[in-house]
């Protein structure tokens, strides 16, 4: 017969699973090991107190950038929305072109251009002003992250497709990849015939792909491990509280219901400089079917 102690351990033990599962998704599995972290650092006696009465629905901004250690001078190489429903247990991916042509501080500029202006808070204000949402949570991961905590993991098997492989020169199927291959595959962009849309393909893509990766048993062992060398490149202004109830949302998340989505547009260049015009109906289409919970009074 398990006993209750057994049973508590074992609802436990698939709590921290789910945090560390859903947090992985977030943050290109970053943030799982850092809530880990936070597990290992606090004396919690129940992990689970405190979560009832929250939304539904939580947003997200999740940023990649090549250093967390400067609140300035950094751009972003990713921006993405990450929108968790828990009536349906669905995960929406929103990603905002790092080109789009976004009003910074009263002037015209590439929304990546935010973060060396202002940091992570400027971006926020941006992104809020750009799509109209309420938004305060966010996640920033330093691209070296990538690197340390795939190398961490031994390695991650990526399966490339055909139109991938096409446009980065390599064969398609599965490739066993190290941090720094990871890394060049997710910010490869060059051979697509769109250049930042073709990459932000590839990334959700592989989102997904990493999802089915560390959720894998035997991978479990490895996670102290890879929380070690990822805790100095990740950021975030979620409590422990937050990162718990987010991942209680999520204890069975399901790849078929990962949505992945762009707002949508066209290049331009001005001034030998290429952006991204979004265009209005875009941006509508996002706030009414994706966003309506956030949008502002």
């Amino acid at each position: 017969m398990i006993s209750l102690g057994d049973k508590m351990e074992n609802k436990f033990i698939r709590i921290i699973k789910s945090i560390i599962i859903f947090l992985l998704f977030v943050v290109v599995f970053a943030a799982g090991f850092l809530l880990l972290g936070f597990f290992k650092g606090q004396n919690i006696d129940n992990p689970l107190a405190d979560i009832v009465g929250q939304k539904d629905e939580s947003l997200i901004l999740l940023a990649g950038v090549d250093s967390t250690g400067e609140d300035t001078g950094t751009r972003t190489d990713t921006l993405m929305l990450i929108k968790a429903n828990s009536k349906d247990n669905s995960v929406d991916m929103i990603s905002i072109p790092r080109d789009s042509y976004v009003s910074i501080n009263g002037k015209m500029d590439k929304i990546n251009a935010a973060h060396s202006y202002g940091g992570i808070d400027l971006t926020m204000d941006v992104v809020r002003n750009f799509l109209g949402i309420n938004l305060d949570k966010y996640m920033v991961i330093s691209f070296e992250a990538v690197i340390k905590g795939i190398d961490a993991l031994g390695g991650m098997d990526v399966d490339v497709s055909d139109k991938v492989g096409a446009a980065m020169g390599i064969s398609p199927g599965v490739h066993k990849m190290t941090g720094d291959q990871v890394l060049s595959y997710v910010r490869f962009r060059k051979g697509y015939q769109n250049a930042d849309l073709g990459r932000i393909n590839t990334q959700q893509d592989f989102l997904k792909q990493f999802i089915k990766e560390s959720s894998k048993i035997e991978n479990l062992p490895k996670l102290p491990k890879v929380y070690q060398a990822m805790k100095p490149y990740i950021k975030t202004n979620m409590s422990l509280k937050e990162l718990s109830s987010l991942a209680m949302k999520f204890k069975s998340v399901d790849s078929s219901k990962l949505n992945s989505v762009r707002l949508e547009g066209e290049g331009f260049n001005m001034g030998g400089i290429s952006y991204y015009k979004i265009y209005p109906e875009s941006i509508e289409n996002i706030r009414t079917t994706y966003l309506n919970s956030f949008l502002r009074n």
